[in-house]
């Protein structure tokens, strides 16, 4: 993922066979789109794959700014929409509910705003500590988006009815926190290094609720 082209598209064919493996486990439409993470982090660390692969071999230049526009759409915008709606596509009608649909909404502007921003500023990948650098300090206010970025990732798995998926937002703070405090340079990359794995374990918990019932 963030250590190696190898790395990442291990982890890409990896997380694809999770994803289909959960999705032939989820019975209903509602649990659809939590249940496709895996799959669309593959897809994610697929470009990562190609990114490190075009800065460490001229052969495959030509595909470094499509390879890394792909990856940072799901990591700047994507994400900010398609976690929200997984939460939204769970929940019974409610006032709640209504929240986390607006939550939603909020995450399609900032993420069409943080990926529109990128494209026009234009981002150069980079190999720095054995990570990625995807340097997006050009943005405004930059350490505060960050944290208003996890607060819309997040905020709709504390709202949850479900306790497992209250459990889950948790650790994705905590993997937020230990990519900051340890990865701060590479912190975009390795941060989707810990979502990835984290999404993996969606297969697990599928299978275990899905045995018990």
């Amino acid at each position: 993922m963030c250590f190696s082209a190898s790395v990442s598209f291990t982890a890409a064919a990896t997380l694809s066979i999770l994803g289909i493996a959960t999705l032939r486990q989820t019975p209903s439409k509602q649990e659809l789109l939590l249940s496709l993470f895996p799959v669309l982090f593959a897809i994610q660390q697929g470009f990562e794959g190609w990114v490190w692969l075009s800065l460490k071999s001229d052969a495959f230049l030509w595909i470094n700014e499509s390879a890394t526009y792909g990856f940072l759409l799901f990591a700047t915008a994507l994400w900010l929409v398609l976690s929200p709606m997984a939460i939204y596509c769970l929940e019974k009608p409610s006032i709640k509910r209504k929240f986390i649909l607006t939550i939603a909404g909020l995450g399609f502007l900032f993420g069409s705003y943080l990926f529109g921003f990128s494209i026009i500023h234009g981002v150069d990948p980079q190999v720095f500590s054995g990570h990625i650098l995807y340097d997006l300090q050009f943005l405004p206010f930059y350490e505060f988006i960050k944290y208003f970025y996890l607060f819309i990732i997040v905020t709709p798995f504390f709202l949850s009815s479900q306790n497992w998926l209250r459990y889950f937002g948790l650790i994705i703070s905590i993997s937020f926190l230990l990519a900051q405090a340890f990865y701060f340079i590479t912190f975009v990359s390795v941060w989707c290094f810990f979502a990835g794995i984290l999404s993996g374990s969606l297969y697990f918990r599928f299978r275990y609720y899905y045995s018990e019932v």
